[in-house]
């Protein structure tokens, strides 16, 4: 597991779910070190008004064309990226996680039959929360004999979100998540992401989790 997100479909989770929780984490928070969260970016620049006539318009009607095309395209829903729109503000409680688990299945579209699509989330939501507060890791001794498991816990953890998708680099599984909880030092942080990788044994169809 890592909470790095690799490959076009972390780019486009990152910017709904940093969206989503409105900090900076996403260090999506998640920081594998589980926070990765940043601010979300400027608007795109409007496109610039190209004159049809033939006349040179003055200083001041340049400038309102330019304010009336800045304000057009900011105010278009092309202004945003996908998933952007409806979702909740950060720290809106366990009431928001359905939106942001809605946002995460939009982000990046199923790629594997549904039964193991929910099967490895599942899975994953397990793993995670034995990795960020050390609870059922007698499950996957090997996983977590490993030198990346952390040993700094979190409280009052709750995972909003997650997804099983084909891993884009490599074979396998990826599950991502957006969860919440209270680090080591106390603070409590929502929107943070994460992602648990599994390998599938072909024979007993048993997955297990990956670093």
């Amino acid at each position: 597991m890592t909470a790095t997100t690799r490959g076009p479909a972390a780019l486009i989770i990152a910017t709904v779910l940093l969206a989503a929780t409105g900090m900076v984490l996403i260090g999506i928070g998640t920081s594998s070190s589980p926070t990765a969260v940043s601010t979300p970016g400027p608007e795109s620049p409007a496109t610039p008004v190209v004159p049809t006539s033939r006349s040179h318009p003055g200083a001041a009607e340049r400038s309102a064309a330019a304010g009336s095309s800045a304000s057009v395209s900011a105010s278009s829903p092309s202004a945003s990226p996908p998933g952007r729109q409806n979702l909740p503000p950060s720290m809106s409680g366990p009431e928001a996680d359905p939106v942001v688990q809605r946002a995460l299945d939009d982000a990046v579209p199923p790629d594997l039959p549904t039964d193991i699509a929910n099967e490895v989330a599942e899975l994953g939501v397990e793993v995670w929360l034995a990795e960020v507060t050390g609870r059922g890791r007698e499950r996957w001794p090997d996983y977590f004999t490993d030198r990346g498991a952390r040993t700094a816990f979190y409280t009052r953890v709750r995972v909003q979100a997650a997804i099983g998708r084909k891993d884009p680099v490599g074979p396998g599984a990826v599950v991502h998540l957006v969860w919440a909880g209270a680090g080591p030092a106390g603070t409590f942080m929502d929107g943070r992401t994460a992602t648990v990788r599994f390998i599938r044994d072909e024979r007993s169809g048993t997955w297990t989790p990956q670093r």
